[in-house]
């Protein structure tokens, strides 16, 4: 999540709401969806109030485990697959 400023709504025994600054769809789709790969993990959404002034909230709830454990590893998941496209991308460019 890179220099985006993160910030934790509410988080309980199961469950997180994160809020992520300046982002949108772009992000919080495709780590959603890494979430639910996940089988410790019930649900996996997030909504965004308005597209051009709020920033969207991440909500994830879990069968086992902390929440927010979950969530830092598949943001740390999704980034190595982005590198590792990057990288693959980059060899087969022609530049």
């Amino acid at each position: 999540m890179g220099n985006n400023k993160v910030k934790i709504l509410e988080k309980k025994e199961k469950e997180v709401r994160i809020e992520v600054e300046g982002e949108d769809h772009t992000l919080l789709a495709p780590l959603a969806s890494k979430l639910l790969e996940n089988e410790k993990v019930d649900i996996a959404t997030y909504g965004i109030k308005h597209t051009l002034m709020s920033n969207p909230v991440l909500y994830v709830k879990v069968r086992e485990g902390d929440p927010l454990e979950v969530v830092k590893s598949a943001a740390a998941s999704l980034a190595s697959e982005f590198e590792e496209f990057e990288t693959l991308y980059k060899k087969a460019a022609i530049v």
